[in-house]
């Protein structure tokens, strides 16, 4: 008996940046609220926030209420990538029927990027924190006036200094610490002081490992002109974690390490808050963690280099790409244990793993460091397979023994993508239900698109993900200035796609598409289409959805992105996108009601699209019209995609396309597939009536069945498009 599916609906959620929320921005205004409320504070005007809120001398808990009135005043949320944000979110995809949220890695950065694919195995991203929710900032918020105000530009292009961020982040938790240290030295039996002795306790080595790191880091890019976060390019004496300057300068600083493990602490019980809101709304907490996360500006690299990676080598693919990054030495058992301790670390944050480039771990491709002409080469000869399909469901089997769900990308090359492929399926002859990953752009055959509604149910299936450009850049072929060829190329490709995929018939005389034709209504529609897919579970990027229900708004911009592979992600780059910063959700509110629809799958009509028998040189389509299936066209007048209202006159039954992508006219003729001459009833007419006509009542053709049913003479000028819907009278 076959097996049944609950359909599932999932949405990709960016890492929020804590840093960006409204409310560290505006404190100098709540200062002259608060010398309203309380006239007794004597104010020159030269005064430091800091200072003058000391002087405010009553309850903590009161004075933080005051400020967050007096914030309340003066600040709307403006949703771009704080807690309360993800909470709202949260609830807000609860709601739409999400079954589930898919987050991006919450790993530590080191110094020189802001992407979450840069991460360590072990430490928790600082710049996540959320300060006001850290009980001794609570207590004091005087401290929050350390945090600049944000330039007004922001509310346009959402540009935040993050290496400033960074530094006064470090400075406010240095204060908080010394109030911690004084709250558990007169309480050393209180909660909150046992939790932080267990958990420094049981993360004890990799806290400090890390802490030392930075602080080491910091040194070496503060003294050298020419060094880079990435330890390999430091001097020797700093490169192994055993020297003598090392544990020199681990005694110099070693309150910072106590500070690092302060602010550590606070995160993970931030990240365990987070996690128990999930589970409050009945939601799994899914977390992409990617194969090759490790960069040599990694406290997990320098601490394991020659033990659990290679430093003499780099990751990269037969393509030609190099990822610089150390590849780990897989055939030690010190790269076991890593990935055990990774994997058990994270469980207790999250439910499920996303475990992304899976093909890695069937077997890396490694390119000599340092020699720019090595072609490189694959670890596992490529006739191997046994030992390929072994490396991944050992991976799989670490991340079931610690209670936790199991996703992956299973895209790659044909020889690793086919033994990721059969390790999965061996899982799943186990009883474990792991689905193999379907990329939408990324399952073509020579830019044709297979019926989303014939894929196999037991996959999931998505619309993007964090290595592509968002739905509106592949449609309209373009990333800011950048032509996106892959999408460009084969000339029918986008026109395909949207075809097939969605059901919106289309031309490469059409295509690449404007961003400024697109509108809501046809967004709807893509979602609509989408999600009538036979695959178990669809999932989408919040990105998507907002640029497919705002598209001017959204445009080709390059920040509305999630983080297309080869995007600068380091501190410097001014075009920050969306990976870390959340698109302003509130506009979603007026498409809830559809968006509901949409995300609990109900049943939408779909009729995919095929070839009608052409005799001439021409391009087309045929489909069949579902009762109730929305045409989506481009009007030839405004240009703009709308949804086409019928008239009265007649029952639609096909839609076909025609099209001339030549410079030169052409006349020939084309005939209905066998399996569409089911539309024609004998002894009726047809009205054809051609919506790409430029007038705003097309123009109509009248046939009869016999006329229908044989061959349709066509004349097309150069470069012109028929889009003809078929009316039976």
């Amino acid at each position: 008996m076959k097996k049944s599916y609950v359909k599932k609906s999932k949405v990709i959620v960016p890492v929020f940046a804590a840093n960006s929320s409204s409310s560290f921005t505006r404190l100098n205004d709540v200062i002259k609220i608060l010398l309203t409320v309380f006239p007794e504070i004597y104010y020159s005007g030269n005064n430091e926030s800091e200072k003058i809120l000391e002087k405010i001398d009553f309850d903590p808990f009161f004075k933080m209420a005051a400020i967050k009135t007096a914030l309340n005043l003066l600040t709307r949320r403006d949703f771009s990538g704080n807690l309360e944000d993800l909470i709202y979110i949260m609830h807000f995809l609860k709601d739409i029927g999400v079954s589930g949220i898919a987050e991006l890695p919450f790993t530590q950065k080191h110094q020189s990027t802001t992407s979450p694919f840069s991460s360590s195995s072990f430490g928790l991203e600082l710049d996540y924190l959320v300060l006001e929710l850290v009980p001794e900032v609570q207590e004091s918020p005087e401290l929050l006036a350390m945090i600049p105000k944000r330039p007004a530009s922001y509310e346009k292009d959402m540009v935040c200094d993050f290496a400033m961020h960074r530094e006064i982040r470090k400075g406010i938790l240095a204060k908080a610490y010394k109030k911690f240290v004084d709250k558990i030295s007169k309480d050393p039996q209180s909660e909150r002081a046992k939790e932080y002795e267990e958990y420094v306790n049981t993360y004890k080595e990799n806290l400090e490992i890390n802490a030392i790191f930075s602080i080491v880091q910091s040194k070496v890019l503060n003294t050298y002109m020419d060094a880079m976060p990435d330890f390999r390019t430091w001097p020797e004496r700093y490169q192994n974690p055993e020297s003598e300057e090392v544990k020199i300068l681990a005694s110099l600083h070693s309150e910072e390490i106590e500070i690092y493990k302060y602010s550590q602490f606070c995160m993970h019980e931030q990240q365990l808050f987070i996690k128990e809101l999930y589970n409050e709304l009945g939601l799994k907490r899914e977390v992409n963690i990617a194969f090759g996360i490790d960069p040599s500006a990694s406290g997990d690299v320098w601490a394991l280099q020659g033990k659990a990676f290679n430093i003499e080598y780099e990751l990269g693919t037969d393509n030609g790409q190099n990822w610089c990054i150390p590849p780990y030495i897989t055939e030690s058992e010190a790269y076991y244990e890593l990935m055990e301790q990774r994997i058990k670390y994270l469980a207790q944050y999250i439910d499920v793993i996303f475990l992304d480039h899976m093909c890695g771990y069937a077997t890396q491709y490694i390119i000599k460091k340092g020699v720019p002409n090595d072609p490189g080469r694959y670890e596992i000869d490529p006739s191997n397979r046994a030992q390929k399909i072994k490396n991944v469901k050992r991976i799989i089997k670490i991340a079931l023994k610690h209670g936790l769900e199991v996703g992956g990308e299973t895209l790659g090359d044909a020889p690793r993508q086919s033994a990721v492929e059969e390790a999965i399926r061996k899982m799943k002859k186990e009883g474990h239900p792991i689905a193999e990953m379907y990329v939408a752009p990324h399952k073509s055959l020579g830019g044709q698109y297979s019926n989303p509604q014939k894929l196999p149910e037991d996959i999931e299936l998505f619309l993007t993900t964090h290595d592509l450009p968002t739905i509106i850049q592949i449609l309209c072929g373009k990333r800011g200035d950048i032509d996106l060829w892959d999408f460009r190329y084969p000339e029918h490709k986008i026109a395909n796609f949207l075809s097939q995929q969605f059901g919106i018939l289309t031309t490469p005389n059409q295509t690449p598409l404007n961003p400024e034709d697109i509108t809501s209504q046809m967004g709807i529609a893509m979602l609509e289409a989408f999600v009538t897919s036979s695959a178990q579970t669809v999932t989408i990027p919040l990105q998507d959805i907002f640029a497919l229900l705002y598209p001017e708004e959204v445009g080709i911009k390059e920040y509305f992105n999630i983080n297309i592979a080869g995007t600068s992600c380091s501190i410097e780059n001014q075009n920050k996108n969306f990976c870390r910063i959340l698109p302003p959700i509130q506009k979603l509110e007026p498409f809830k009601k559809q968006l509901t629809k949409i995300f609990n799958r109900e049943s939408q009509p779909f009729d995919y699209p095929e070839r009608l028998i052409e005799h001439g040189t021409f391009f087309t389509w045929i489909a069949n019209i579902t009762p109730g299936r929305k045409i989506i066209y481009q009007n030839p007048v405004t240009k703009k995609w709308d949804e086409l209202k019928h008239g009265k006159e007649g029952t639609p039954v096909l839609e076909i396309v025609v099209s001339n992508l030549t410079d030169e006219k052409q006349i020939g003729a084309v005939e209905l597939p066998k399996k569409f001459r089911k539309a024609i009833k004998k002894n009726r007419k047809y009205k054809l009536l051609d919506i790409a006509y430029p007038s705003a009542k097309g123009k109509a053709y009248y046939r009869t069945s016999e006329e229908m049913l044989g061959q349709i003479y066509i004349e097309l000028s150069k470069n012109t498009d028929h889009h003809f819907i078929v009316y039976e009278l």
